[in-house]
C-alpha cells in the first residue's frame, strides 16, 4: 500500500510541476513576444486602416466637400498618428462647416497635440458655445490651462463648472480629482510667496 501512496503522490507531484513549469514558461512567451499573432494583428490593423484611408481619399476626389467622408478620413489620419494629414483634412472640413462640434474638437486636439495652445483653446470654446451641453471641449481647455498654460485659477473655474453641468460619471470623477490636485498646487503657490 504504502508503494502506491508514494507512486501517487510522486505522479501527482511531478503532472503538479510540469504544470507550473509549462505556465512559466508560457507566460514568459506571452510577456516577452505578445503571443504568437500579435505582430500579424498590428500589421494587418494597419494595412487595413491605410486600405481604409486609400477608399475615403477616393470617396473624396468624387465629391471633395462630403462632410462625413471628410469627417471619417481625419479620424483614421489621427487613429494612425498622422497629424499633419489629420490637419490639412479637419481645416477642409471646417471651412464646409464651420460650426460642426466634432471638427472644432478634433482640430484643437490637433492644435494640443503640436504645442498651439491658443488655437486649441479657441477651437474648444468655439465648440462649446455652439453644443454647451457637451462638456469635453470644456475639460479639453481646463487641461490645457491647468497642464500647459499653468493658469491653474482659469483651470479650476473650469472644472467647477463642468461639475456644476451634471457630467457623466468618468468626467465627473476626472473633474473632482482635478479641481483637488489644482487646490493643492494653489496652496503649494501660497506657502512658497
Amino acid at each position: 500500500m504504502k508503494t502506491t501512496k508514494t507512486r501517487r503522490e510522486s505522479v501527482t507531484r511531478g503532472f503538479f510541476w510540469g504544470l507550473l513549469i509549462s505556465i512559466t514558461l508560457l507566460t514568459v512567451y506571452f510577456l516577452a513576444t505578445g503571443g504568437p499573432e500579435k505582430g500579424e494583428d498590428k500589421e494587418h490593423g494597419q494595412a487595413d486602416a491605410q486600405q481604409q484611408i486609400n477608399q475615403y481619399r477616393a470617396a473624396l476626389e468624387k465629391n471633395p466637400k462630403d462632410l462625413n467622408t471628410l469627417i471619417t478620413l481625419g479620424d483614421l489620419y489621427l487613429n494612425t498618428n498622422k497629424i499633419i494629414e489629420a490637419w490639412k483634412v479637419f481645416t477642409q472640413a471646417q471651412k464646409i462647416a464651420p460650426n460642426d462640434t466634432h471638427v472644432l474638437i478634433d482640430l484643437g486636439g490637433i492644435y494640443r497635440q503640436i504645442g498651439k495652445y491658443d488655437r486649441a483653446l479657441e477651437s474648444y470654446q468655439r465648440a462649446y458655445e455652439i453644443k454647451p451641453d457637451h462638456l469635453d471641449p470644456l475639460m479639453n481647455m481646463a487641461m490645457i490651462y491647468s497642464q500647459n498654460k499653468k493658469n491653474y485659477p482659469k483651470a479650476l473655474e473650469l472644472y467647477k463648472t463642468i461639475l456644476k453641468s451634471n457630467p457623466r460619471p468618468q468626467l465627473a470623477a476626472k473633474a473632482k480629482q482635478e479641481v483637488v490636485n489644482i487646490e493643492s498646487v494653489l496652496k503649494q503657490m501660497k506657502k512658497v510667496k
